[in-house]
């Protein structure tokens, strides 16, 4: 069969269709799913992702070459439809009025924000840094709930999405209803009411409404968005986002129903829920399609995930699922939004397949969601993470979008969890086991836990300061340290001209003093104090770095021999504002024995 396609496409090229680009065919398969799944997958096409056991498979194709080799791949394959307007659709396809246009949508985000002004905000995700309008120059509209919407709260983040295929109607309705179950629930169910208060959820019901308008006014089986290829438009969403782009399931076929793009995200639909993503670095995220009543694994069919992490992630399908009563496969292809988001920034993020077709009457879909929203319950109410805190740096306590890693390594891919850059906060998705948690931010020291799960959604409390990263101070003495005699004592720390340094004496190094994170190794004593004033015996320890960063006091050992055999130590510090006790770095502190 694979040596089939091959030839098919081989004779593509040749064999252009003469249709109107942009109206889909829709074609059966009299073969059950199971038979004829790998070869359409292998081949990138579009198919309907029913139940393994059905009697036959839907395949949704675009005029051009890969409708030309399906046609020879599959001349058995009958046309059972052509795509025409949603809103003017006849026979079985009539139009619900229970869906929702790109207008209807808004409508229903301000409705509740009208009802609930104090726990809703809508808001225009592409005016975040890093997203753009899509190419129709439309907006793409998120409902924020929280207990106080109008404050950027410190909390963590939660989004669900929907609508990534135009085509995919019934997923629009998911992410809307959850929204009001949750906003209609506050008074009343406090599990709910806890998830408001503890959280910031943002709902996004369409990631494309430039697709969603074309299927309500051209084509109703239209999947993608609306790229102008030149001969034809539109590319794959779900198939564009930059992990593993292209490596499987993707067409770099232009009129292709998966056509992947022409680079990694290059989609603004794509870029703007990156975008979102990067700002609030949510701890999960919820991705609705249709159809096949499945939960959907994480990572790509071309690739591997390590044992513990493949049964780490396993658990939380099977928790999101079983309440649905609904199954479980991998992914069609790699490129999609919830391998990206968990890759590249850590959020536990899987996609849900809901109901049995597109676009069923409204009523059925009314129902697949009241099927759905245990599963999203679930989700929200009891998943949680093995880590919770912020990462901040030690000077001005300012917060670190901190990279977070763990050993034994059991990525294979380079993923990593990200915390967020307003306020630091990140959450840790770990399996049961001990590991060693590596925080790192640019200019900064890392900094390794280790820590131990013993049990699934028990949050352990890690805050993380992390050290600025300095050129190392030093302080030389030289002397003879005999009684009666000066001891120089050079302090040098490299970018720290025109800082206030101080060289002061200690009688020890332990405990020392305790600065934020750091421990100074020098004692506060008497010694000390000392220091602090001018005297004679101690000479130029208190200044201002010249332009070397370089200064020099000088310790007078005063001839007295009872002195002899006297040991303590000397140590060289800058101070900068923002560090604790405005200490921004020290020498290692040497030792003074007074000999005869």
């Amino acid at each position: 069969m694979l040596a089939r396609l091959s030839l098919a496409f081989a004779f593509a090229p040749f064999l252009a269709a003469q249709e109107d680009p942009g109206t889909t065919f829709v074609y059966r398969i009299p073969v059950p799913l199971s038979a004829a799944r790998a070869v359409l997958l292998e081949g990138s096409f579009d198919l309907a992702h029913g139940h393994a056991n059905d009697p036959d498979v839907r395949v949704y194709l675009l005029p051009g070459e890969e409708h030309d080799a399906f046609t020879r791949l599959f001349p058995e394959a009958q046309l059972v439809g052509r795509g025409a307007p949603y809103s003017s659709a006849g026979g079985p396809d009539v139009p619900d009025a229970g869906y929702y246009t790109t207008a209807e949508i808004v409508q229903q985000l301000d409705a509740l924000v009208t009802a609930h002004p104090a726990r809703a905000r809508l808001v225009d995700v592409t005016t975040f840094p890093g997203a753009v309008r899509t190419h129709n120059n439309q907006s793409i509209w998120a409902l924020v709930v929280s207990d106080n919407v109008s404050q950027q709260e410190d909390e963590p983040a939660i989004l669900l999405a929907a609508q990534h295929h135009a085509r995919e109607l019934n997923s629009t309705h998911m992410v809307l209803r959850a929204a009001q179950r949750v906003l209609a629930g506050y008074a009343t169910d406090p599990a709910l009411r806890a998830v408001v208060d503890d959280n910031e959820l943002w709902f996004v019901p369409c990631v494309n409404p430039d697709g969603n308008d074309h299927v309500w006014n051209v084509d109703q089986n239209w999947r993608k968005n609306r790229r102008n290829n030149g001969s034809n438009f539109g590319v794959d969403l779900n198939r564009n986002y930059p992990t593993h782009w292209g490596l499987c399931g993707a067409s770099t076929l232009t009129s292709s129903e998966t056509y992947r793009g022409p680079s990694a995200g290059s989609e603004p639909e794509g870029r703007t829920m990156r975008a979102l993503v990067i700002a609030i670095r949510p701890e999960i995220y919820l991705d609705f399609h249709s159809y096949g009543q499945e939960v959907l694994f994480p990572y790509a069919p071309c690739t591997t995930a390590t044992p513990n992490v493949a049964a780490f992630l396993d658990r939380y399908v099977d928790d999101m699922r079983t309440p649905m009563s609904y199954g479980r496969r991998l992914p069609s292809a790699s490129g999609e939004a919830p391998e990206d988001h968990w890759t590249s920034s850590g959020t536990l993020s899987l996609l849900t397949e809901v109901g049995t077709s597109f676009q069923p009457v409204f009523s059925a879909t009314v129902t697949e969601e009241a099927r759905v929203w245990p599963g999203i319950s679930r989700a929200l109410t009891t998943w949680r993470p093995a880590l919770r805190g912020h990462v901040r740096s030690l000077r001005f306590a300012a917060p670190l979008e901190a990279t977070i890693t763990y050993t034994p390594s059991t990525f294979t891919y380079g993923e990593v969890t990200r915390a967020r850059a307003r306020d630091g906060r990140y959450a840790l998705w770990l399996p049961l086991g001990t590991w060693q948690v590596t925080f790192a931010a640019p200019g900064h020291d890392s900094q390794t836990r280790s820590v131990t799960v013993t049990s699934y959604d028990s949050p352990q409390a890690v805050e993380i300061e992390l050290v600025p990263t300095f050129v190392p101070a030093t302080l030389v003495k030289a002397g003879s340290e005999r009684i009666g005699t000066p001891v120089s004592l050079t302090y040098t720390a490299p970018g720290d001209a025109g800082r206030t340094y101080w060289i002061p004496l200690s009688a020890g190094t332990s405990p020392g003093v305790v600065l934020g994170s750091r421990v100074l190794p020098l004692n506060a004593d008497g010694l000390m104090e000392f220091s602090l004033a001018p005297a004679p015996l101690l000479v130029d320890n208190l200044g201002v770095l010249p332009a070397s960063a370089q200064a020099t006091a000088t310790l007078n050992l005063p001839p007295i021999p009872d002195l002899v055999g006297l040991s303590f130590f000397a140590g060289g510090l800058t101070f900068e504002t923002g560090y604790p006790l405005g200490v921004e770095r020290w020498a290692p502190p040497v030792s003074i024995l007074i000999r005869p």
